[in-house]
């Protein structure tokens, strides 16, 4: 009698629960804690605000990748046969110029969208007027005029890298007027 009430415990019901939560409960509930589905700010959850969040001024106190001092003379206007594509963006990159140095001591970068998700950056040295380098990102840029660190599609919490392979971060460093792509964990 014992043996056939064993088995009869042991047979699955018709109603199993098949969820994470059933499962794996304890793992279900870091999923539910750690993941994010919309943009978060400090007040909603401090510690994973502060795990993902991304700050510039990291960039700007390491010195081997501070900028020189910041250029102090007659700003150039765009030399539009520098590059292939200035030309096309002209009156962009005139226009933008405007704003004066904005990267490495002596740089502007102008960003123009180049449609939905997909913005260029190009890197104009204002000693020269001369495009130095233009990049292309899917969620922008980040830079300051105090550093030479230049970062395409900075850390984002709220995105979903597998859903956006043209979203993942690139850190580049101005070396010799020229960008140059750093292994860098972002």
């Amino acid at each position: 009698m014992l043996f056939s009430a064993a088995c009869v415990g042991c047979q699955p019901s018709g109603k199993e629960d098949k969820s994470l939560a059933a499962t794996h409960p304890r793992l279900e509930q870091q999923l539910h804690t750690d993941s994010v589905s919309t943009p978060i700010s400090t007040n909603q959850n401090p510690e994973l605000y502060q795990r993902y969040r991304l700050n510039m001024e990291d960039t700007t106190t390491v010195t081997d990748y501070s900028a020189p001092e910041l250029y102090t003379g007659e700003l150039a206007p765009v030399d539009l046969s520098s590059h292939a594509e200035a030309q096309q963006f002209g009156p962009a990159l005139t226009q933008a110029l405007k704003g004066g140095i904005n990267f490495a001591g002596k740089y502007t970068v102008v960003t123009i969208s180049c449609g939905t998700d997909c913005q260029q950056h190009f890197v104009v040295d204002r000693e020269n007027g001369q495009v130095i380098e233009k990049l292309q990102s899917s969620t922008g840029a980040s830079f300051s005029p105090e550093s030479r660190l230049l970062i395409v599609n900075p850390p984002d919490s709220t995105l979903n890298y597998k859903q956006c392979p043209y979203c993942t971060p690139a850190t580049y460093v101005l070396e010799n007027n020229k960008l140059v792509k750093l292994n860098l964990p972002n």
